[in-house]
């Protein structure tokens, strides 16, 4: 092989290579070198160009590469003067690097440099013995051990920490055999670690982290982690060292343990909560991180499908009408930390909207930085109904569905302002309301308001007001209304209800209004006045509507009963008879007829069963059929033009010795219009058939006027009563 082989090899190189003459001092001892010859790697160890060396001093080139106790340019010298090799490890100050050099002579004054960087080698041997140290330094200081395991021979090594982490010393747990760790763990951990070793042994896994449970001397269980390698394998590959650490984690379990129970005790706290709490971030969505289980029966999604917006964000199911005040609301409480109440609607999975009330509050981290949302979603639906109801019935009158007289009074003092004029007041009334309710009952009277209340609304616009002020009474507030208009408003209601009927009864209503046209007037006088003009037209025509009701009244007592309507009627000419016998003056004599007539009325208000039943009456039946003359007074004491009556009606069934009913009158304490009717109903009453009894004789009915005389009758009417009986004067009237 020739020269040039080996030059090329030399540049080839991946060594640095560096060929020294020596230079010697006055006495002959090496005082520095220079170089001859260099590669490509020297070149780039000291970052100069061949030129740039090639005859120049080593001193030079690489200074500071020597120390005080270390002087390697004598070191140098004496390799190149004897002839020996030498090989050492320097660091160079002027390079920062550390190199591997190994250096011969091959003639005398001359010799030969191997430079081989190994910094990167150094660092890692450095860092290496720092963590070593370091380690040492935890291990000494903590309650973690170290082990090794020979899992051929079974033997095994365990420090101190390992027995005094189990209350025992190392000689009294026999540490040379595995055994002894086998004979202390838990059996139940045992099996789990005994399939983890047979995948170790399998060779599944090379290194794993196993927690056990072990029993300390005293008794209790101590845990512990372990994390452990196969440090070492057979010649045909089965594990054959392993060699691991194990920490006592007894108190970090039991925090765990704490820290799932206080989640289980949160999550049954949360669970149990009504409504939905929550974990959200702050963003456009809401997103969801937490959702308790109280969120389908809430929305009708799944906690899952709403966190972190898996099927459909909680924006979404909030009405739009809602979401800007919403996102308002929170900003206003991240930038004062305060909590929210707000109350929104949402719109379930099944599309179904809820109201419900959101209590939440902003989370901070330990920066004083927005982390989440926190709070409790509650469906307040039924609460809402419930105060929506509560509201209608307060503003309402709970039979005509009107609002009512508080209402009318908040609306009255809002509506009454200068745009709303002309401004109206329309009084309405019904006609006869009492007596109505005095013969046919309150059930009848009250489907007459609401039909009346029915009809009034018609004709209602959407800023008009009626409201029910008590009893028979409405109002109208008609805004921007003229005289003309509401008298056209007025007639087109006239002739709505008089198309209407209860039963057998047209309702009547008198009307009166009154109209607000400058600013000045007083909204009370107008209404004052709408008052006192409904009062006026009810003075026309509440005689004609009572009288009207009065006959009603009595057409519906005789369709309940005709035997009721046979009897009136010929009572009504005994009376007749009698009063000309005793020469009554004609006004009186028409009275007596119709007092005769209407003298039953009272029966009105008995039940139809008791009035037809074709026996006699027990008791309690009796009871009821004796209140009819106290029902009739009730019927006619108002209306005017009957109320004289009304008390010959109360007394009819009153007994000239005191002995009747219902106020026990005696003698002329009685009315003689009730005396007339008495002896006449009580002859009529005698000589009519009934279901369970034939009627008396005309000789037997008047032989039991005669007797009662005096006791039941008063006796100049029982008298001429007879006489005209017996003159046929009755039966020529009957004819």
């Amino acid at each position: 092989m020739n020269d040039n082989f080996y030059k090329q090899l030399i540049q080839e190189s991946p060594i640095g290579y560096a060929y020294h003459k020596i230079i010697c001092d006055d006495d002959g001892n090496p005082c520095d070198y220079e170089f001859i010859e260099i590669n490509a790697v020297f070149e780039a160890l000291t970052g100069l160009c061949g030129f740039e060396i090639i005859g120049r001093r080593v001193s030079e080139i690489l200074p500071g590469m020597g120390t005080s106790e270390f002087d390697w340019i004598h070191l140098y010298g004496e390799v190149a003067l004897n002839g020996s090799k030498k090989e050492f490890v320097q660091f160079s100050e002027s390079l920062n690097k550390w190199y591997e050099i190994n250096v011969y002579s091959p003639e005398k004054f001359f010799f030969i440099c191997y430079f081989t960087d190994i910094t990167s080698l150094k660092k890692t041997d450095e860092a290496l013995k720092k963590s070593q140290k370091h380690l040492t330094n935890i291990l000494e200081g903590s309650d973690v051990g170290t082990w090794e395991w020979n899992i051929q021979t079974g033997e095994s090594v365990f420090d101190e920490h390992w027995a005094t982490m189990m209350g025992y010393t190392l000689e009294e747990i026999l540490p040379n055999s595995i055994d002894t760790w086998l004979n202390f763990i838990h059996p139940e951990d045992l099996k789990a670690s005994d399939k983890l070793y047979r995948q170790v042994f399998a060779k599944k896994i090379e290194y794993f982290d196993f927690e056990s449970r072990i029993k300390h001397k005293n008794g209790s269980w101590v845990w512990v982690h372990d994390r452990a390698k196969v440090t070492s394998w057979t010649p045909d590959g089965k594990p054959l060292i392993m060699s691991g650490t194990y920490a006592n984690i007894t108190k970090l379990k039991k925090s765990e343990e704490e820290l799932r129970e206080s989640e289980r005790s949160k999550s049954v706290l949360l669970s149990n909560l009504p409504g939905m709490s929550y974990r959200c971030l702050y963003n456009s969505d809401f997103t969801m991180k937490f959702i308790s289980e109280g969120c389908y029966k809430l929305t009708g999604y799944k906690p899952e499908e709403l966190i972190n917006n898996y099927s459909v964000s909680y924006n979404d199911i909030i009405l739009p009408e809602y979401r800007q005040d919403l996102e308002e609301t929170w900003k206003q409480s991240i930038r004062s930390h305060q909590s929210i109440q707000v109350e929104y609607r949402i719109l379930t999975a099944d599309h179904k909207e809820k109201w419900v009330w959101e209590q939440g509050l902003p989370i901070y981290n330990d920066e004083n930085e927005l982390e989440a949302l926190e709070g409790l979603i509650v469906d307040i639906t039924e609460r809402k109904k419930a105060e929506k109801n509560l509201l209608y019935l307060s503003n309402h009158d709970d039979l005509t569905g009107v609002y009512n007289r508080r209402f009318y009074e908040e609306e009255l003092k809002r509506l009454d302002v200068k745009e709303n004029l002309p401004l109206t007041l329309v009084m309405a009334d019904i006609n006869g309301l009492k007596l109505i309710n005095d013969s046919f009952g309150n059930a009848i009277g009250d489907e007459l308001l609401i039909r009346v209340a029915e009809v009034l609304r018609k004709k209602c616009r959407s800023n008009d007001v009626l409201a029910r002020l008590g009893g028979d009474e409405f109002v109208i507030i008609l805004p921007k209304t003229d005289v003309f208009e509401v008298v056209e408003i007025i007639k087109n209601l006239k002739e709505i209800y008089s198309e209407e009927k209860v039963g057998a009864i047209k309702p009547s209503i008198s009307f009166g209004f009154e109209t607000k046209e400058i600013e000045e007037e007083n909204i009370q006088e107008i209404f004052k006045k709408a008052e006192d003009d409904m009062y006026r037209h009810k003075l026309y025509e509440n005689s004609s509507t009572r009288s009207k009701t009065i006959d009603l009244i009595m057409n519906t007592l005789y369709e309940k009963s005709h035997r009721e309507m046979r009897h009136s009627q010929r009572v009504s000419e005994i009376c007749e008879i009698i009063a000309v016998k005793m020469n009554l003056d004609k006004d009186a004599i028409n009275q007596i007829k119709m007092i005769g007539l209407i003298h039953d009325i009272g029966k009105m208000g008995i039940d139809e069963k008791i009035l037809n039943k074709p026996g006699k009456l027990d008791n309690d039946e009796w009871n009821e059929m004796r209140k009819h003359p106290e029902i009739g007074y009730r019927i006619l004491s108002s209306v005017n033009e009957f109320s004289e009556m009304a008390n010959y009606i109360l007394e009819h069934h009153e007994r000239w010795d005191g002995k009747g009913y219902p106020k026990g009158l005696s003698g002329e304490e009685i009315s003689l219009q009730a005396r007339i009717v008495g002896v006449a109903d009580a002859y009529d009453a005698m000589t009519s058939d009934r279901a369970y009894r034939m009627g008396l004789s005309e000789v037997e009915a008047i032989a039991e006027i005669k007797r009662c005389s005096g006791t039941q009758f008063d006796p100049e009417i029982a008298e001429l009563f007879m006489e005209a009986v017996l003159r046929k004067e009755l039966n020529n009237k009957c004819e």
